[in-house]
C-alpha cells in the first residue's frame, strides 16, 4: 500500500473514531441532571454514593445506555491509526522520545473501551436501586460500590495515560521534535478539551450534557479536522514512499 494511501485512510479512520464516539458520549453519559430531583441518592443515600454518578444516568433507557457504550467500545481500534499518524509527523521516528509517545498513546486506547463501557453497567446499577423496593438496597448498593470503584480505576487510568500521551506529544511539538509548527502544540486533543471548559457555564440543558460528556472526543474529532485541513500531510523517506 503507498504511503500516501495509509496517510488517507488513517485520516478517515481517526475522524471516523472521533464521531462514534462523540455518540457513545452523548448517549451514555449526555445528560445534564439536578441531583433534587433524585432526593433518594443526593439525601437518603448521599453519604453512601458519589452523587454525580449515581444520578448522571437514571433517564437512560437500557437502550440508549447500551447502544452508547457499544458503539465507542467497539471502535476504540479506529483511533491506532490516527496514533500513528501523529508518530508520522516526527522529524525523527526513531528517536527514544518519539517511540515513548507513540507506546503511551497506544495503551491510551487499548485503556479507552473497558473505561467507557463500565458507565453503562454501573448506570444500570443505580437505575436498579432507585426502581427497587428499599429492602434489596443495602445488597445493590454494595455491588453499585464495587461497580463505581471499577469505573473510577478503569476510567480515571484511561483519561490519564491519554492525557500523559497528548501532553508528551504537544511538548515534543513545542520543543521542535516534529514537522508541526510550534502553535500546533496548543491544539492537541488535551488543549482543545481544556478551551471547552467554559461550557460549564451553559445553562442547564440536554445540549450542555452533550456537549460535556463527549468533550474529549469533540477535541479528538477537531485535532484531526485541523491536522488535516491546516497542515501537510508527512511524507515518507525515499525509499519507503511507495511500501
Amino acid at each position: 500500500m503507498l504511503y500516501t494511501t495509509k496517510i488517507n485512510w488513517s485520516f478517515a479512520a481517526s475522524i471516523l473514531a472521533a464521531v462514534c464516539w462523540i455518540i457513545g458520549d452523548m448517549f451514555v453519559a449526555g445528560f445534564d441532571v439536578d441531583p433534587g430531583d433524585y432526593p433518594l441518592f443526593s439525601e437518603t443515600y448521599a453519604d453512601k454514593v458519589d452523587v454525580g454518578i449515581a444520578i448522571l444516568m437514571l433517564k437512560g433507557s437500557t437502550a440508549r445506555l447500551m447502544f452508547g457504550a457499544l458503539i465507542a467500545s467497539m471502535t476504540a481500534t479506529l483511533f491506532l491509526p490516527g496514533v500513528w499518524l501523529a508518530y508520522q509527523y516526527f522529524n525523527d521516528k526513531s528517536k527514544w522520545y518519539a517511540w515513548a509517545t507513540y507506546f503511551v498513546l497506544i495503551v491510551s486506547v487499548m485503556l479507552m473501551p473497558l473505561g467507557h463501557a463500565d458507565f453503562y453497567y454501573t448506570g444500570e446499577i443505580f437505575k436498579a436501586i432507585y426502581y427497587t423496593d428499599p429492602v434489596a438496597h443495602p445488597y445493590l448498593l454494595e455491588t453499585a460500590a464495587g461497580f463505581t470503584k471499577v469505573l473510577y480505576i478503569a476510567w480515571g487510568t484511561a483519561i490519564a495515560v491519554l492525557m500523559l500521551g497528548w501532553l508528551l506529544f504537544s511538548l515534543l511539538v513545542f520543543m521542535r521534535k516534529t514537522k508541526l509548527p510550534r502553535w500546533a502544540a496548543f491544539v492537541s486533543p488535551v488543549f482543545i478539551t481544556i478551551y471547552q471548559l467554559p461550557l460549564r457555564f451553559l445553562p442547564s440543558s440536554s445540549l450542555k450534557g452533550w456537549l460535556l460528556a463527549a468533550g474529549f472526543n469533540i477535541a479528538y474529532l477537531l485535532f484531526f479536522v485541523l491536522l488535516l485541513l491546516l497542515f501537510k500531510k508527512p511524507t515518507a523517506p525515499a525509499k519507503f514512499a511507495d511500501s
